[in-house]
């Protein structure tokens, strides 16, 4: 159980900003053994990647993948439930979705090779997720994001803009917009980030030479069928 004050500090934080960056929250040795047990995988499909895309004459760049298909080979790190049902993140998702509203979602590891450029900026959240199109978009998709080396401004971190998760679907793109401020997160191995969907972000370039990747795990809010047949009825954008 989180202590109480230091989860209200953080669900404030999640709910002015769309994100809230959770600092030291797991053991550095943890998550260098989630990447020493990744990397066989991760240089497999890099390889893949880059035969693929050198085949098209283009450079290879980001990387997402389902990783629950291989759960038979992940018998280490990755099976420690800090990872995939961490009770302190599910207590600040119960605290946001509801206790017994919600699913969890997909399981991803997302690389960025070295020579990746900027990402467009977008949302996670999907229309499917969405039942009311001109309604704020909070609240409905959660991920738990563990970057699994350190996040800097040359390795290809995230940039999120504060605030926009409470922007409806309508609201479109931002790529027309002249000024926008964003926040690069900086993070250590150990960090960890807790993220409204509906906030719009994107990765940036990785300037290194090493494959930049982080977990993902997701968390999707139950809809009502009243819900459900209303989203169905909306066209997407």
């Amino acid at each position: 159980m989180i202590d109480p004050a230091q989860k209200q500090l953080w669900l404030r934080e999640l709910r002015l900003n769309g994100f809230v960056v959770l600092r030291d929250f797991l053991p550095a040795d943890l998550v260098r053994s989630m990447l020493e047990e990744l990397t066989p995988l991760l240089d497999s499909e890099h390889a893949k990647a880059r035969t693929d895309e050198f085949a098209r004459g283009r450079a290879p760049g980001r990387l997402a993948l389902h990783i629950a298909q291989y759960a038979d080979l992940f018998r280490g790190a990755l099976a420690d439930e800090r990872y995939r049902r961490n009770p302190a993140v599910e207590e600040l998702v119960d605290a946001v979705m509801g206790p017994g509203e919600w699913d969890r979602g997909w399981t991803v590891v997302e690389a960025v090779w070295p020579g990746a450029h900027y990402m467009t900026w977008h949302s996670d959240q999907k229309p499917e997720d969405t039942p009311d199109m001109e309604a704020p978009g909070s609240g409905r998709r959660m991920a738990f994001n563990i970057p699994l080396v350190d996040f800097t401004w040359s390795s290809g971190a995230m940039e999120l803009l504060p605030g926009s998760h409470h922007l409806p679907r309508s609201f479109g793109g931002v790529a027309d917009l002249p000024r926008i401020y964003p926040v690069r997160l900086e993070l250590r191995v150990g960090d960890a980030v807790l993220r409204d969907c509906n906030c719009l972000h994107r990765g940036t370039p990785n300037l290194t030479d090493r494959v930049r990747p982080m977990l993902d795990q997701t968390y999707k809010k139950r809809f009502t069928r009243h819900e459900a047949t209303a989203g169905a009825a909306d066209p997407a954008p």
